[in-house]
This record gives C-alpha cells, sequence and structure tokens, in this order.
C-alpha cells in the first residue's frame, strides 16, 4: 500500500465508521482523534499522518466515536462512558492485535482504554478543551452553552470537565516548538487545531509519521 492508496472504509459499535490504513502485515496502531471542532480542523493532519505510516508499513485504524463524524448517533444523547465504551468496540472490530495507540490533542484522554504504548501530538486536559471550545464560540458570537452548534449533555460535559491525562513510562508526547507545557520532543509546525478553517501542514504530518515509526520500531 502506498501513501496515496485509498483507505478501507469499516464500521464497529452500532454502525460507526472507521478507516482502515496500511497492510495486513506490521504493527497496527489505533488512531484517536482530536474532540469536538479540533476534529474538523485536524483531519487533513490526521489522514496524512496516518498515510504516511502506511506507506511505511504500519496499519493504522483511525475510528469515528459515537456521536462525531458520519455517527448514526446524536451527540446530545451520549456521555462520557459511551466515548470510553466505543474504543473497545473499535478495537475489537479491527481483527487485528494493537501494539498502542496515537493520540492528538483531546483524543489523549481516552487512550488509557488501549492496551500498548501511547503516542501523542499536543495532548490537552478536558477542563482546557472545555474551555478553548467556549472561548471560540464567544468570539464567534455564538452561545457558549452550545459551543460550535454542540448540545453537550451533563453526563459528557462533568466527566470530561474532570478528565486528564494518564501518566505512564510507556507514553511519547510531541508539542509543537512554542508549546511550554512537558514534552518528549518538539517539532516546528502549524497548531491547525487552532486554525478557523481546516489546513494542510504535510511537513508536520511527514516529520510526525517519521517519529511514531521509529518510536513503534520499525
Amino acid at each position: 500500500m502506498t501513501a496515496e492508496a485509498a483507505p478501507r472504509i469499516c464500521t464497529y459499535g452500532n454502525g460507526e465508521a472507521m478507516l482502515a490504513f496500511g497492510p495486513a502485515s506490521g504493527p497496527h496502531l489505533l488512531v484517536l482523534q482530536p474532540l469536538f471542532e479540533e476534529m474538523n480542523r485536524t483531519r487533513s493532519l490526521v489522514v496524512a499522518v496516518c498515510r504516511g505510516l502506511a506507506a511505511r508499513g504500519i496499519g493504522c485504524w483511525l475510528p469515528d466515536l459515537p456521536g462525531t463524524g458520519e455517527s448514526p448517533q446524536a451527540l446530545d444523547g451520549l456521555g462520557w462512558a459511551d466515548w470510553r465504551a466505543a474504543v473497545p468496540q473499535a478495537l475489537a472490530a479491527t481483527g487485528v492485535t494493537i501494539a498502542g495507540s496515537i493520540a492528538f490533542r483531546g483524543g489523549a484522554l481516552i487512550d488509557s482504554v488501549v492496551p500498548g504504548r501511547h503516542w501523542r501530538l499536543a495532548p490537552t486536559a478536558g477542563r482546557s478543551l472545555l474551555s478553548d471550545l467556549r472561548r471560540s464560540a464567544l468570539a464567534s458570537g455564538s452561545d457558549p452553552a452550545t459551543p460550535a452548534g454542540y448540545v453537550l449533555s451533563p453526563t459528557l460535559a462533568e466527566p470530561l470537565a474532570a478528565a486528564d491525562l494518564s501518566a505512564d513510562d510507556t507514553n511519547r508526547t510531541i508539542r509543537l516548538v512554542r508549546d511550554e507545557h512537558p514534552a518528549d520532543r518538539r517539532v516546528d509546525g502549524i497548531p491547525v487545531w487552532r486554525r478557523p478553517e481546516p489546513q494542510r501542514d504535510d511537513r508536520l504530518a511527514g516529520l510526525l509519521a517519521d517519529d511514531i515509526a521509529a518510536w513503534i520500531g520499525t
């Protein structure tokens, strides 16, 4: 499979979508996307990283969480426990042994559900994520109670506000050079999750794919 080959379309759970990249052989990783509006802004970056890993012989499985993407479920009827429960369902649907996860931003808040090692890009705590979402709503003139049009149930918003990053010696954290939070490595790139419109950064995607490939040991 090359970096330009189309991913395979799979489903898991209650009809949630999942894209599969890369060969059947070699290591496999579950990919956890950013949450809410950051997912839309970083989609190009996440897919570019998955394609880059596929070209390096690494399989990637990219699920949409319930209530996101093309999900048949409404977000306002879901809780934090539903998102956490969806991850093992996605793992089971891959049919392969997953070596670990790669998580972007808020996706790192649920990577502890995935067995193995965890690689993270600019991970953030739940409270910080919600604050950014509401600040963005205020700046755009929309209702901060439904930031970016999202209606969050108390069973999602309250546990998310309390959610923090798990600490583990097997984690690897990558941050951009201007991010002062602790990191194993800092790289230069565009913080696409903060851009008002989706934006590509192919150079950053290549750097991240190289880092992940070296970390997973290919």
